[in-house]
């Protein structure tokens, strides 16, 4: 099968809208309004909207690591904000009356500096990317968290939080995974690509070729880049690197040459991605690891895309 004809079978909805309008630029077309009608009947989207609170969020049975609000965990992929990104990653948005009623939930348990919890730049981050990708970019909650991303400094250019500052007596490096979603959220936000902050996290990744030690480019900086992963989540893995440089426009940096090698190394005969990895208790179930994958194709074929 050819690969275009894999990505936009009516089977699944949402990966044919965003490859329609996102890969093809195909947003106006009969097609892709038909497949956008499509999603919010999609099997992934009832199971989500079906297994929310009737107050606006969702709960998991596993150990949570704090608590955001009522109802609200900072945990793993059950948790309000996980599966807030995943209906964004769907191409639901505010105009759903659930998701509207999730999100303005969430956003209302928002601390005043524009955080929700440990100043965690892997959570605020990803909320970022969600939120804009929801429809909420002028709502007044998720300019705060902008703002609060743009005035976090640090000496080597990437992102924390504030456990791992309290653990060590001296100012430990940053943390590549929220560094990484920071990056992602700085990509849905082109009027901030030539803002400093946005520019020192850049340089961050490439500094160390987009995936590797910085004082040493044949080893991956952490075991996450062994393995594609999908849905996004608080890990990292060489395609989201690749596709948010490249949205940016650094995707032809000659030091990304081996980065790119590496992503290629990964699909099959057919150009077709392979799923290393996906988290068990996902309730949004994306595929079976070690076979080919619409999600991650799709994303591998938008940062080649920009790459241009």
């Amino acid at each position: 099968m050819d690969i275009y004809e894999w990505l936009l079978d009516p089977v699944d909805p949402s990966v044919r809208y965003r490859t329609l309008v996102e890969l093809l630029d195909k947003d106006s077309t009969d097609e892709a309004i038909q497949a956008r009608n499509a999603i919010t009947d999609s099997p992934p989207v009832n199971k989500l909207l079906k297994s929310m609170h009737p107050d606006g969020y969702w709960l998991e049975n596993k150990k949570s690591w704090g608590i955001i609000g009522d109802g609200a965990l900072y945990g793993m992929q059950g948790t309000p904000h996980h599966c807030l990104s995943h209906l964004a990653e769907l191409g639901m948005d505010r105009t759903h009356p659930l998701v509207d009623k999730a999100a303005s939930r969430y956003l209302s348990l928002q601390q005043e500096d524009g955080d929700w919890i440990y100043h965690a730049s892997c959570l605020y981050s990803m909320n970022i990317r969600t939120f804009v990708k929801l429809g909420y970019r002028e709502d007044d909650h998720v300019q705060r968290t902008i703002d609060m991303m743009l005035g976090t400094e640090r000496f080597d250019g990437g992102y924390l939080c504030d456990p791992k500052l309290l653990k060590q007596k001296k100012q430990p490096k940053s943390c590549v995974r929220g560094s990484d979603k920071a990056l992602l959220a700085f990509a849905e936000l082109p009027e901030y690509w030539s803002h400093e902050r946005c520019r020192q996290l850049v340089n961050y990744f490439l500094k160390r070729n987009g995936i590797y030690k910085n004082n040493d480019h044949s080893k991956f900086v952490c075991l996450d880049m062994e393995r594609e992963s999908f849905p996004i989540n608080f890990g990292t893995n060489v395609w989201e690197v690749l596709y948010a440089l490249s949205k940016m426009g650094y995707g032809k940096d000659e030091r990304l040459k081996d980065a790119w090698d590496v992503l290629h190394s990964r699909r099959d005969s057919s150009g077709r991605y392979i799923l290393g990895w996906t988290h068990g208790s996902c309730p949004w179930k994306v595929g079976k690891a070690g076979e080919p994958n619409k999600w991650v194709t799709l994303y591998c074929m938008l940062a080649e895309k920009y790459c241009g």
